[in-house]
């Protein structure tokens, strides 16, 4: 017999209305339990394997306190079991003996894992929330929870923090994974008219100024028009040329909305900007304001006292409203697909230590393509998008490219796929070279745009349904617009003499405001 890849065993306590100690009162609770060890946690267990089920193998009662002892496999999970007993138990012992169920919690939940774990996944995996202790055993990981209760089981607490510990014990092969993104697709290496740091070139010829902000700038007159016509050059031969169409979006997102974006609150909440609303009462602020007008210092300590609990974050995906504009609405096939796009604004991360010159910054601009249809129709859209990508870094711009197949980092599994087939490759990255990051085939490459397929993953976290019930997906295309601009800043430099003729002829005249003191440097 096989054992199961997952055991758990837990101690659990049921308070009842009044006393139930007696004859008769164990009398009924022998007879449902041998009941549901013979039915009721059987039931979900597929055929040949009860030894996966749920069994209560021991029970107390004393005064108004019922002890249960479950032991299950990977079918009927010992929580749940509780869940499906407690029910049975309180219409048995209402009707019998008129007792009645106050509450219950698990005081003992300890799981076992088929898993080889290291340290330092152990050390991650201590530290996750409901998680008293864990160690690994003969090849297993071990799991010991705190107390929970009856609302944490209905909520399948204990699976999903199972499921995550699964995740992390893997942590280690998942990450090399993760590493080899294979090129799908490469051009051919250009000469390129720039070699220098665009970050301090830029910064002394005036095109950009650092804000107080970290990882954000003030982006001058010509840097600014030099964004708007890589902008124009992609609205013209990407977004209009496969018809997509506008869409103006809140970059203010509700925590509830983005609870439903798949692998963010779960998996990224330390790289997203959280807002705090204000009370509506003016008066709250007067102390505040006092304190400002005395010692000219902001007293941040009576903000956090003032302000609500975040209700917010600063969009980090833009796509966020998309997809709850279609939630829990009703669409035909024969509708679709559906091909829209938002620019109307800022998108916002917090890069932490990883903020890096203009191309890895807080505060961003984007063009965000989604996308809505059969499964056919959106990897149809999503490859058009990417060939249409590549013409306009490559024709148009002429920069270094190459196409990399990549996992998005909400696969849970971190596997990129068969690439010889598009349908299963869940994201194409279109990267370029940046020069001032060394040779070609050891610089890290920059993506300037990522295109996803998100098969079903979207449709069911955020509740699209079809007409008929046939099968919808969804998908998205960032562009980056700071990113491909400091992309050709990096490849040609500042000076628009060395630029593409596509992009030169667009570019224009343009006066640059100065100060006595800035720019440092007039001309390249």
């Amino acid at each position: 017999m096989t054992l199961p890849s997952l055991m758990m065993q837990l101690t659990c306590h049921l308070t009842l209305s009044r006393e139930a100690e007696g004859a008769e009162a164990e009398a009924v609770i022998k007879r449902l339990v041998d009941k549901a060890n013979r039915e009721l946690l059987l039931k979900g267990a597929p055929p040949g394997r009860s030894e996966e089920a749920a069994q209560i193998v021991s029970w107390t009662v004393k005064g108004r306190t019922l002890s249960i002892q479950v032991r299950s496999g990977s079918h009927v999970r010992a929580p749940s079991a509780v869940i499906r007993f407690r029910k049975a138990l309180a219409q048995e012992l209402g009707s019998k003996l008129k007792v009645g169920i106050r509450g219950l919690e698990v005081s003992d939940l300890v799981v076992e894992v088929s898993a080889e774990v290291s340290q330092q996944s152990l050390e991650k995996i201590r530290g996750l929330p409901h998680i008293k202790d864990a160690y690994g055993k003969d090849g297993k990981l071990i799991l010991r929870f705190k107390t929970l209760t009856e609302t944490e089981l209905k909520d399948n607490l204990p699976d999903r923090v199972v499921s995550l510990a699964r995740r992390l014990a893997e942590e280690k092969v998942e990450a090399r994974l993760e590493e080899v993104h294979p090129v799908v697709r490469q051009g051919v290496p250009r000469r390129l008219a720039f070699r220098g740091d665009p970050v301090e070139l830029g910064v002394e010829l005036g095109w950009f100024k650092e804000f107080p902000g970290r990882g954000q700038w003030i982006y001058t007159t010509p840097y600014a028009m030099l964004s708007e016509v890589i902008e124009q050059l992609l609205m013209e031969n990407v977004v209009k040329k496969l018809g997509f169409q506008p869409f103006m979006l809140p970059k203010l997102i509700p925590l509830a909305v983005m609870k439903r974006m798949p692998g963010y609150l779960e998996g990224i909440p330390e790289g997203m900007y959280y807002v705090c609303p204000p009370p509506r009462d003016p008066e709250a602020f007067t102390e505040f304001k006092e304190t400002v007008k005395v010692t000219k210092r902001i007293p941040k300590e009576l903000l956090k006292r003032i302000l609500k609990e975040p209700e917010y974050v600063l969009a980090p995906a833009q796509c966020e409203p998309f997809w709850q504009f279609f939630s829990h609405e009703t669409l035909r096939l024969e509708d679709l697909p559906i091909k829209l796009y938002d620019r109307s604004g800022w998108t916002y991360r917090w890069e932490g230590g990883g903020v890096e010159g203009l191309v890895r910054i807080q505060e961003f601009r984007r063009i965000e393509l989604v996308y809505l249809g059969s499964p056919e129709q959106v990897v149809e859209i999503r490859d058009a998008v990417r060939d249409s990508v590549v013409d306009v870094v490559d024709k148009l711009l002429e920069l270094d490219w190459r196409i990399v197949a990549a996992a998005p980092f909400y696969m849970k599994e971190g596997e990129i796929g068969d690439i010889q087939d598009s349908r299963n490759v869940a994201a194409f990255d279109v990267e370029v070279y940046l020069p001032y990051r060394g040779e070609r085939k050891k610089a890290e490459w920059l993506e300037i745009a990522g295109c996803f397929v998100h098969k079903d993953k979207f449709v069911k976290s955020f509740s699209l349904h079809e007409a008929k019930n046939r099968p919808l997906w969804t998908g998205c295309t960032g562009l980056g617009i700071s990113r491909w601009t400091a992309a050709f800043l990096a490849s040609y430099g500042f000076n628009p003499e060395n630029w593409p003729e596509t992009v030169r002829k667009r570019f224009g005249a343009y006066k640059l405001p100065k100060t006595l003191l800035w720019p440092k440097k007039t001309s390249t």
